[in-house]
């Protein structure tokens, strides 16, 4: 029996999550400088062969079938090139997009493949046309010995058959072959270590950090003038002590002025040097004004600390504002010229990210400011009172000259003091940025030896391929759907909402989490199911469903909607929005699927179109279409049409 309409949503409770909460995203998208897909005429039939095998793999079977048939059909054959080259034409393509002229391309590259000496190739290149004439001739119940064949390849060679022929295998057909695999889906999808590599596809290469020395913040006023002056008088003053009678408290007087002096400039630039250093560490952390509009270091920067919040952290925010502002000043400033200003900061990612789990590690305790040298300041009030004394004494003395060096003293000896503490302090900034730019640079050379395994396109293309059929698998499972009432199936996939993006020249978007769609069109009705798919752990979760007939089915569409865009600072920019819609006849819209692929400006392909058909060709949306069409147009009907169309293609593919 098959329910009209039903839904079923996974809630989340406790410390769960359902989906993604993200407020601001702010790297979604990561360019990766790799060469896997780049090829030109020059190249030789190595490059080209293993360039076509990287588009195979990584889920563009027609530029792969492009290739490999340039090399197979001008005189570059071999047996691997001819199974690849099948595989590529058969991949994400049913039956019915299987035409008379692809029907004989592949015999014609099977008798090639037949005049070459048999080796591990040449059989998968016939497990593969076995199975195609299996699919052809309808055969069901019976004992197949390409079945067996097929069991007796390799666990990539069965790995590669699976995934390329998913669109032809259904039915007990499919059965068969998943009990023959030597590895199971469930558990492949996870190997290679890809909870822990996968999350470093989307993560830039980082950017080496370069030393920033914060500047010393003075007064405001001149002290050169003061310091002229003032040194001057005292100077010429202090010569004129000399003219009258040397007696004793004339030289107690002379030995307690200069031991006063310089007391108190000794000590007076040791404190007042620590002064300035710890003001200037406050200013580079105090808000120098609000921009009008938050440039993309500010909110990377704020988006990290969000990030790395400890639990129950309430006043988190103004604990970290002052490492949040130092940031913030520091790396506007460093990149306020750069003409690459977006990919800059996204390399610099991984500096800020340290900086907030390093603030993160001190909570709740606040860093304290460097310590003042001990003593200093009571010593510097030491050498004024014996000054004083100094001057006492020379009065006893009678020299009338006290009065102009107390008064020239007065100006000159702390803007004296300023000028070398000023010094001092300038050193011992250098000092604090060198101690960072050390830590700095071990943090990035330990991320850069973190980033060293990598996943790369290939990859990721291929754990995405394993969690499709893993989801789709799950989904007959839940629906206690046999592969014999299955009749065809399409899988959707496109970007879970804030989820960041990474791109290779020339290959289509990767995501760090999808909504995947899987459509099971079964004898009985229709039944769809959305899953979001962490794609760096595997995860799946929150599962909603629905379950209908094919006669409630109004109508399935793709619509290609345009637009300008312009942010601040940024020429203006046109991007697509691709929606692809399912509506039942009282209206209800079913699922609605959009991708955005070149909705940002920063994504380095060389033609905006590419990156268009390149997300095509991975998300699914080309292959559901004219199935789903078919289905909107003919109703229950459609299975009958599907029938013919079966034996339509099976006679144009006979010999």
């Amino acid at each position: 029996m098959i329910v009209e309409s039903i839904e079923n949503e996974n809630v989340a409770s406790g410390n769960a999550q359902v989906g993604q909460q993200i407020g601001v995203q702010n790297v979604e998208s990561v360019f990766h400088d790799a060469t896997i897909y780049t090829v030109s005429e020059e190249d030789t039939a190595e490059r080209k062969h293993d360039v076509a095998l990287a588009y195979l793999t990584g889920g563009l079977p027609r530029r792969a079938e492009e290739l490999f048939g340039e090399l197979v059909f001008n005189g570059h054959q071999s047996t691997d090139r001819i199974y690849f080259y099948v595989l590529a034409v058969l991949s994400e393509r049913s039956f019915g997009d299987l035409t008379a002229e692809l029907g004989r391309r592949i015999r014609d590259v099977g008798k090639l493949c037949a005049s070459l000496p048999e080796d591990e190739w040449s059989r998968a290149h016939r497990v593969v046309r076995g199975l195609v004439e299996l699919v052809r001739r309808a055969v069901d119940d019976q004992s197949f010995e390409v079945v067996s064949a097929f069991g007796e390849l390799s666990a990539d060679r069965q790995d590669e058959i699976s995934r390329h022929l998913s669109m032809l295998l259904t039915g007990v057909l499919d059965q068969r072959l998943d009990a023959e695999r030597k590895r199971k889906v469930s558990t492949e999808r996870l190997s290679r270590n890809r909870e822990d590599r996968a999350r470093k596809f989307f993560e830039p290469e980082p950017a080496k950090p370069a030393r920033y020395r914060i500047r010393v913040s003075t007064a405001d006023s001149d002290r050169r003038r003061p310091l002229f002056i003032g040194g001057t008088v005292t100077v010429l003053s202090f010569a004129g002590l000399f003219f009258g009678p040397l007696d004793l408290p004339f030289w107690g007087g002379l030995v307690l002025l200069v031991v006063g002096g310089v007391v108190t400039i000794r000590y007076g630039i040791e404190y007042t040097g620590h002064v300035l250093h710890v003001a200037s560490r406050r200013d580079a952390a105090r808000p120098a004004g609000e921009p009008f509009e938050p440039s993309q270091v500010d909110k990377l920067i704020e988006r990290c600390f969000h990030d790395s919040r400890p639990p129950d952290a309430d006043d988190w925010p103004g604990y970290a504002a002052g490492h949040r502002w130092y940031l913030r000043r520091r790396f506007n400033d460093w990149l306020r010229y750069d003409q690459n200003y977006g990919q800059s900061v996204k390399r610099l990612k991984w500096v800020f990210d340290w900086h907030a789990r390093r603030a993160a590690r001190q909570w709740p305790g606040f860093q304290p400011e460097p310590a003042a040298p001990s003593g200093s300041r009571n010593r510097q009030v030491a050498g004024y009172l014996v000054i004083a004394a100094g001057l006492g004494l020379l009065g006893i003395a009678l020299r009338w000259q006290v009065v102009p060096i107390a008064m020239g003293g007065w100006s000159a000896l702390p803007a004296v003091i300023e000028l070398f503490a000023a010094r001092k302090a300038a050193r011992l900034l250098a000092a604090d940025a060198e101690a960072l730019f050390e830590q700095e640079m071990a943090e990035y050379e330990r991320w850069r030896d973190e980033l060293s395994d990598r996943p790369d396109d290939i990859d990721m293309a291929r754990w995405l391929a394993l969690d499709k059929a893993y989801i789709k698998a799950e989904a007959l499972r839940r629906g206690d759907i046999a592969e014999r009432d299955l009749v065809s199936y399409v899988v959707l996939n496109q970007q879970a909402p804030g989820a960041r993006r990474g791109t290779v020249p020339h290959g289509p978007p990767r995501y760090e989490a999808y909504l995947v769609t899987v459509i099971l069109l079964t004898r009985h009705g229709v039944r769809e199911s959305r899953v979001y798919l962490n794609f760096t752990t595997g995860e799946v979760k929150n599962e909603a469903w629905n379950v209908f007939g094919y006669d409630r089915i109004a109508s399935a569409s793709l619509r290609v909607k345009e637009r300008r865009v312009k942010n601040p600072g940024e020429p203006e920019r046109k991007v697509r929005n691709r929606q692809f819609r399912l509506r039942l006849l009282d209206g209800v819209e079913i699922f609605a699927i959009s991708d955005r692929p070149d909705g940002e400006n920063d994504t380095e392909v060389d033609d905006e179109a590419e990156l268009k058909q390149l997300a095509a060709a991975t998300s699914g949306m080309d292959a559901a279409l004219p199935i789903l069409e078919a289905v909107a147009h003919k109703g229950r009907d459609w299975i009958e049409f599907e029938n013919d169309r079966r034996t339509m293609w099976s006679r144009n593919w006979s010999d």
